[in-house]
């Protein structure tokens, strides 16, 4: 994408010093059909400093050193965001709510699901508009200097990491981050605190793991060339949508790779085997004809690329902790 965001090496104080002053500038927001004016930072932190009436939960108080969440219900249809100090992870909680967003130079356009998730890179700017509805989110915040020294601790090597923007994806590790540091939300605890900076850490390497390939990022134990990573995922989501089956020998084949070094690169350079993050992303469709269509769920199976309503069920319980009958229910 074009406009992925350059993390800066220097970090930004946030976490160290959260009541930053910074300059102000005017703003007009809607809201509830009718215009407000607002002073909003020309460089903020996090969403609360703008919209504060907005924020059900909070981690300020919990003593977490490497993350922010907050847990937001809002109530206009409109909201604009200036560029961030960090980067911020969006968790859709609910309802499911259509949205057009403008993040940096590129447009979104889309249905959120329950689930959903968005991540606004640092540096960039947000507007957004949606239904006239309640949207309940999970943000969590980043600081860029924490990004670069857990990629460092991985053994990624590189001068800069982009991160792209994203817009209503489907990742089953950073919601279930998500779900597990919402949960934390509640509970002041020292063990929280120290759960909570373990699961930031994990959310920072699937940041730059799943999120930075764009990037000319190349790690130094065999990961796969970004040109050939990125063509590897989009070879394996395009025939997804397409309803067909993916061998990862056809994939090795698509970025001209053997088998076997393909299958040890993709690991190295995602965090995660072509084969998992192909299921993921078969689960991820699923979930979408569970939630959008009255599909027989042997139908989902096999539109979703897997060889028996059996196997869908039971990788489906694996990854989503329910069953596909489960899952449908509940909606």
């Amino acid at each position: 994408m074009s406009s992925a965001a350059t993390v800066r090496s220097e970090p930004s104080g946030y976490f160290q010093q959260s009541a930053a002053m910074h300059p102000v500038t005017e703003r007009t927001a809607k809201f509830g059909g009718r215009q407000r004016l607002a002073n909003t930072p020309t460089v903020v932190s996090d969403l609360s400093l703008i919209y504060p009436e907005a924020v059900v939960a909070s981690s300020q108080p919990l003593g977490w050193q490497n993350l922010r969440a907050l847990e937001m219900r809002q109530t206009i249809s409109e909201w604009t965001m200036p560029p961030l100090e960090n980067h911020c992870i969006v968790v859709q909680l609910g309802p499911s709510v259509e949205v057009t967003a403008r993040i940096g130079d590129e447009n979104f356009e889309q249905s959120l699901e329950p689930g959903a998730i968005t991540i606004v890179p640092a540096g960039l700017s947000v507007a957004w508009r949606q239904e006239d509805i309640v949207s309940h989110t999970l943000h969590l915040y980043l600081d860029p200097q924490f990004l670069r020294t857990t990629a460092e601790s991985i053994d990624v090597d590189y001068s800069q990491v982009s991160i792209a923007p994203q817009f209503g994806i489907g990742d089953e590790h950073i919601h279930h981050i998500g779900m597990s540091l919402h949960h934390e939300l509640k509970d002041s605890n020292v063990i929280g605190r120290l759960y909570a900076d373990s699961l930031a850490k994990v959310l920072a390497m699937q940041l730059v793991r799943r999120y930075s390939y764009l990037n000319d990022l190349q790690t130094s134990r065999g990961g796969m060339a970004p040109r050939k990573l990125r063509k590897a995922i989009e070879f394996i989501n395009d025939n997804l949508d397409q309803e067909e089956t993916v061998s990862l020998s056809t994939v090795a084949e698509a970025v001209q790779m053997s088998y076997f070094h393909f299958s040890r690169a993709f690991k190295q350079s995602m965090g995660i085997s072509p084969n998992a993050y192909m299921t993921e992303q078969r689960i991820g469709r699923a979930k979408k004809l569970l939630s959008d269509t009255d599909l027989p769920i042997a139908d989902i199976a096999l539109r979703a690329g897997f060889a028996s309503q059996s196997h869908f069920t039971t990788t489906f319980r694996k990854l989503v902790w329910t069953t596909p009958k489960g899952f449908r229910n509940k909606l």
